[in-house]
């Protein structure tokens, strides 16, 4: 079998009995249904459907398994004897290659775009794209693998898989998407609050479409607690509005929330003086070192190093611990003497004196520790000049086990990819957003716009980002109320301030009641709460 490496490289982490128990149960549903598993690793699928259809009389059964890894296969064999293998990647076959069955059942490969290329990439965006489905050069693998997957099913066919939670996230799906909304004409989407694979820090959910060859009439979130408590019924299916999520108004996760929730954050999103943050800035990634130990300097460093002050940017790599919505001088200078790495080493023509003063002694030290041949060092002209270093007017978290910090910059600082760079549009007071973004609404925003990742963090692309909904305050609230968060933030009054934003701003401008109010505050506990028992 393969080792952890291969793996990871392969994609190939095999679904537990329990799971594929759970999809085969749904998916085979007469003695005469046929099955695919295109990506059979150790047979865990097809043992299970062989299972099945003897439960059903089947004692000859018609079960196909692809898979690219020969021990798998053979691992396969002597789970389900009487399956018929095929050793290859599953993107070279073609329908014709194996008989159209009613059932596909399985668990595609999660590899990145950054180990999913060459000839395999290749090929699997040529048989999305066969399929009418156009995914770009950095989708995963499991994308084109369930567009491929439906072309060998019969009409009326019915497909069950697993995938990986990018499917209702990542902006490539939407494609998949839509292309199952066009070939299916019943989709259930089931999502767990616990992990379905604990070794894999990938969150997972079960995808079940039935009717192959029609239109979608009926598309639903199924949200269960955990595997041992679904149940092969819809009782708890959310239907979700086709036109919408077709057209990419909105995520799935959004239905996961109660009805009454979604049409206040709807209402409240269309009115005057609520706006998405992308409306209001622009929102871009850090600058990228390569090497983020080396690049980052702490002011001893510096000093034994000799490096001129001209060559240090004073920057901020982390907004984990602080607490406010102004990140000043006097904040930086904390973490200076605290011994941070507070500086950046940003060269952009050094001059011969500079590098005589202990600049070329640090050049030939990372040079010595081959940091010039890390790829995005490389690739530069001078591999020890960072690109792309902006002073921006507020930072914003890339990543955050609560609610992500959008914090002002009144220091003039830098900083990496750990952070976005927000840039405020003209129009738009830089003091009445960081006032907005602290109520219920920008709260329940962060969750429903973001996606979360393992360990219960929440992410927010810089795409995810612009989506974010802000209240705004009254102008004339705007300026007193931030320095007054301020204070209550760096107390840790988090609670007070998300009230007392809601009072000013939600209940006095926009008029909504205390109880609407905490119906948004629950919302975003409700969808906190969800991700974290991942």
């Amino acid at each position: 079998m393969a080792t952890a490496t291969q793996q990871k490289v392969l994609g190939a982490f095999y679904t537990s009995d329990p799971v594929a128990k759970f999809l085969v149960e749904w998916a085979i549903r007469s003695p005469n249904d046929t099955v695919l598993d295109p990506s059979c690793g150790d047979g865990v699928f097809l043992a299970a459907a062989s299972e099945r259809l003897l439960e059903f009389g089947n004692r000859a059964p018609s079960i196909w398994g692809v898979d690219v890894d020969p021990e798998a296969l053979r691992a396969s064999l002597l789970r389900s004897p009487g399956s018929r293998l095929v050793e290859g990647s599953f993107f070279s076959l073609r329908a014709r290659d194996i008989p159209p069955v009613s059932t596909v059942v399985g668990n595609p490969p999660f590899i990145r775009y950054q180990t999913f290329n060459g000839e395999q990439r290749s090929q699997a965006l040529a048989s999305a794209l066969g399929a009418g489905v156009k995914l770009p050069q950095l989708c995963s693998s499991w994308a084109p693998f369930v567009v491929h997957a439906s072309t060998f099913l019969q009409n009326g066919g019915r497909l069950a898989m697993v995938l990986p939670s990018e499917f209702i996230h990542a902006q490539y799906a939407r494609e998949v998407l839509r292309y199952l909304l066009r070939s299916f004409r019943r989709i259930t989407v089931r999502m767990f609050r616990t992990k379905l694979f604990q070794a894999l820090s990938e969150d997972t959910l079960l995808l079940l479409c039935e009717d192959f060859g029609n239109r979608c009439q009926w598309c639903s979130i199924t949200p269960d607690s955990a595997l041992e408590e679904a149940t092969q019924t819809d009782e708890r299916a959310i239907p979700v509005d086709l036109e919408a999520v077709e057209a990419g108004k909105h995520r799935l996760t959004r239905y996961l929330l109660p009805p009454k929730v979604r049409h206040l954050y709807e209402n409240l999103s269309g009115q005057d003086g609520v706006t998405r943050l992308g409306d209001a800035a622009d929102i871009g990634i850090g600058y990228v070192t390569g090497a983020n130990d080396y690049f980052h300097l702490t002011a001893p460093d510096a000093a034994r190093w000799g490096i001129p002050s001209a060559y240090l940017k004073p920057a901020v790599l982390s907004l984990g611990d602080f607490h406010g919505t102004v990140f000043r001088k006097s904040d930086w200078e904390k973490r200076l003497q605290t011994g941070e790495k507070a500086y950046l080493l940003r060269i952009e023509q050094p001059t011969e004196k500079a590098l005589r003063n202990g600049l070329w002694a640090y050049l030939a030290y990372g040079k010595k520790q081959g940091f010039q041949t890390r790829f995005k060092c490389q690739v530069r002209e001078n591999w020890f000049a960072v690109p792309h270093v902006r002073v921006g007017d507020a930072f914003l978290s890339y990543m955050s086990g609560g609610t992500p910090k959008l914090v002002r910059n009144s220091a003039g600082l830098v900083a990496p990819n750990t952070l976005h760079i927000v840039r405020f549009s003209r129009g738009f007071r830089w003091t009445s957003l960081l006032v907005g973004w602290q109520s219920s609404l920008t709260k329940l925003s962060c969750e429903i716009e973001g996606h979360a990742l393992g360990g219960g963090l929440l992410k927010l692309e810089p795409t995810e980002a612009e989506n974010v909904r802000i209240a705004l305050p009254n102008a004339r609230d705007a300026k007193p109320l931030v320095e007054e968060l301020d204070e209550l933030l760096r107390r840790n009054k988090i609670s007070e301030a998300t009230n007392l934003v809601d009072t000013i701003v939600l209940r006095r401008r926009f008029a909504l009641s205390k109880s609407e109010c905490d119906l948004l505050g629950d919302a975003a506990r409700q969808l906190f709460d969800w991700r974290m028992h991942k």
